[in-house]
């Protein structure tokens, strides 16, 4: 088994590379190129308008087949 010192030295190396992921994850987001409040907002715009498409999409071919089940059954 490792002792107290082995413990506590990989605990104090764990938290050094944490540490140090953590200092390369504030770097690499320096680096991103976040969008404009435009184009969050025309970007939004488009998810809604296709969300809305495909739900009616959707619900149009529930329709017709419930239509086809009816005459069927």
């Amino acid at each position: 088994m490792a002792n107290q010192a082995e413990k506590s030295l990989s605990i104090v190396s764990q938290i050094d590379r944490l540490v140090q992921f953590l200092k390369e994850v504030r770097a690499e987001f320096g680096k991103v190129t976040w969008p404009g409040g435009t184009e969050v907002k025309g970007a939004t715009a488009v998810v809604i308008v296709v969300c809305i498409f495909v739900a009616c999409v959707i619900w149009l071919v529930d329709k017709i087949i419930s239509f086809g089940v009816d005459i069927v059954f």
